[in-house]
């Protein structure tokens, strides 16, 4: 973006501060090779935070990646970046601290022309990165104030990590973001593993962006959920806020999913967005006795107080005494006692501890 665009003045921005670590220990060919799969993951992790609205500045040993627009473009470009690097290791070791700030910047002209950003904003995301571990994400007291007052599901990616003196004795609040990929997401459903069938979930209003079924929404966040993590909730809202149709919302998401387990997650969504079968006959089928065109459909168990017990128990066993109002208001929407489970499981932090429920709650319709 050109500063003649943003006129004269300061503007209040947010800055994502990435620092690779170590970079500045290696010799000049690891750094090299850091560098190119940094840029590399960078690249897809700002595919979807729009040109106009972001200036990223080359730091060396990282980058600073300045947003203008919505901040929350700020949270899902960190976020996929670490993403992407837990996810995804290569032959790089390749390990990332990041900052998040928002704060008032200007964008200027450097000595050479080129485009570059100064101001307080900056400053203290770098300051709020220095104060990250390996692979850790922190965001400054301005934007967590900001971005938690969004949402409740913004707000539970935040916990608080302490007051914080920087080398010039000024103190900062910081607080922890949730990183989406931990250990086990990303693993593609084993065959113990409940997946919601292909549910007859339409889109309201196709063409009108950010307006779809909420069963649609809900099993795209539980199939998300199990790749990477809690974060999945404001990744599908946010697409489903920029897509038209059930093709583009299910390609938006599916971009967050790691490169390894996309294709077979592509593959499980993929009832989503085919066109309906057509179905069979019915009265003459069971005139003949042969019964349902689909056989799935009497192996379906019935959702009855005894599995609505059940599985509020087990979930109880993750998240406390919520878990009865969760899977009250879950079992109004759940078509099937396996699209109920996923929607449960959304609300587990641990990606470990989600698929041990998964697994109780597999069990316990059986």
């Amino acid at each position: 973006m050109e500063p003649s665009q943003l006129g004269p003045g300061n503007r209040i921005g947010t800055v994502v501060f990435v620092d690779i670590v170590q970079y500045s220990q290696q010799p000049v060919s690891q750094q090299a090779a850091m560098k190119v799969r940094f840029n590399e993951l960078l690249g897809r992790a700002l595919e979807h935070a729009p040109v106009a609205d972001r200036v990223v500045l080359d730091a060396g040993d990282g980058a600073a990646l300045c947003f203008l627009g919505d901040p929350e473009d700020a949270l899902f470009a960190a976020n996929s970046l670490l993403g992407a690097v837990v996810a995804e290791p290569g032959a790089v070791d390749l390990r990332l601290r990041l900052g998040i700030n928002l704060g008032p910047v200007r964008v200027v002209k450097d000595i050479n022309g080129h485009t570059n950003v100064i101001g307080d904003g900056i400053n203290v995301a770098q300051r709020v990165m220095s104060f990250a571990e390996p692979n850790q994400i922190l965001v400054s007291r301005s934007y967590y104030e900001v971005v938690s007052r969004l949402s409740q599901e913004y707000a539970q990616l935040f916990h608080y990590h302490g007051l914080h003196r920087d080398k010039h004795v000024r103190e900062h609040e910081v607080y922890e973001v949730h990183v989406a990929v931990s250990p086990g997401a990303g693993q593609a459903a084993g065959p113990g593993d409940p997946v919601s069938p292909g549910g007859p979930e339409q889109a309201t209003a196709p063409g009108a962006p950010g307006r779809f079924d909420a069963a649609l929404l809900d099993r795209l966040t539980a199939a998300l959920t199990r790749e990477i993590g809690p974060v999945a909730k404001l990744v599908v809202r946010r697409a489903a806020d920029r897509s038209s149709d059930r093709e583009t919302l299910v390609a938006a998401v599916a971009e967050h999913v790691p490169e390894a387990t996309r294709r077979a997650f592509r593959a499980r969504l993929a009832d989503l967005v085919a066109p309906p079968a057509k179905a069979a006959p019915a009265a003459s089928a069971t005139a003949a006795g042969v019964g349902p065109a689909n056989p799935r459909s009497r192996s379906v168990a019935p959702i009855g107080p005894e599995l609505l017990a059940r599985v509020e128990q087990s979930l109880a066993r993750h998240i406390g005494p919520v878990a009865r109002l969760l899977v009250r208001n879950a079992a109004k929407q759940a078509a099937s006692p396996r699209e109920l489970f996923e929607t449960l499981a959304t609300h587990i932090e641990s990606a470990e501890a989600r698929r041990a429920f998964l697994a109780e709650a597999d069990r316990a319709s059986r």
